[in-house]
């Protein structure tokens, strides 16, 4: 006996792009009325143009014309670059792209290269925080105390929660921020705790008072509550 299996059907493919931002779409809507029937054999003539031109989908993001910039200028802009190209356009400003950098990570450092602002509080905080992980969705905190507690003196803290390798976010700090002639003080702390506020303070009005917002809260070190 012969068995025959219907192959399943394929799902419902997405409309067109109408922004121009798919090469295949532009091949596909030139071909006039060869598509018109192209439903009645599940596509096959769209799925031919999705492969033929998925090769060059990549080059073509790059080199297409968009309402708002012109061809290539893409490239050049640290927000819109494709990741795979950041490399590329950090070079221009001296950027030296790190294993532990995100992609996000990379876009802000070529935005404000932190090698051009070396020892200054931004960019001392975007290189350590390179280096931290959170542990939920929180804020990466870095407490810095310039030229503390005199002058020369780089008093910086981090949350050992959030610093997996607080070897290598001294190293980080030591060697490509906090400049040559100035002295480092860095330690990743335990930070302070609800004990330690309930402690100090009576009520929740007395930490209001002394705490208008929760960054000035959570940025103070243990020693100064």
């Amino acid at each position: 006996m012969t068995l025959v299996f219907d192959p399943a059907p394929s799902p419902p493919s997405p409309p067109l792009a109408d922004d121009g931002s798919s090469l295949w779409t532009l091949l596909y809507e030139s071909l006039g009325y060869h598509v018109e029937d192209d439903g009645g054999t599940d596509y096959t003539l769209r799925k031919f143009c999705e492969a033929w031109c998925s090769p060059a989908q990549g080059i073509y993001d790059i080199v297409r014309e968009r309402s708002d910039a012109p061809s290539w200028s893409v490239l050049l802009d640290p927000e819109r670059c494709p990741a795979s190209d950041l490399p590329y356009l950090a070079q221009f400003v001296g950027v030296v792209i790190t294993p532990e950098m995100s992609t996000q990570q990379i876009r802000n450092e070529i935005l404000e290269p932190t090698g051009w602002g070396r020892g200054r509080p931004p960019a001392i905080r975007i290189a350590t925080r390179r280096t931290l992980k959170p542990v939920f969705d929180e804020e990466l905190l870095v407490i810095i105390r310039p030229r503390t507690p005199e002058v020369g003196h780089h008093y910086i803290r981090t949350l050992l929660s959030q610093t997996p390798d607080p070897e290598r976010t001294e190293y980080v700090l030591r060697n490509k921020q906090v400049p040559a002639w100035e002295k480092l003080d860095y330690e990743a702390i335990d930070g302070i705790t609800f004990a330690d506020i309930t402690a100090k303070f009576g009520t929740f009005a007395d930490v209001a008072v002394a705490f208008p917002t929760f960054k000035d809260l959570a940025e103070v070190l243990p020693t100064e509550l």
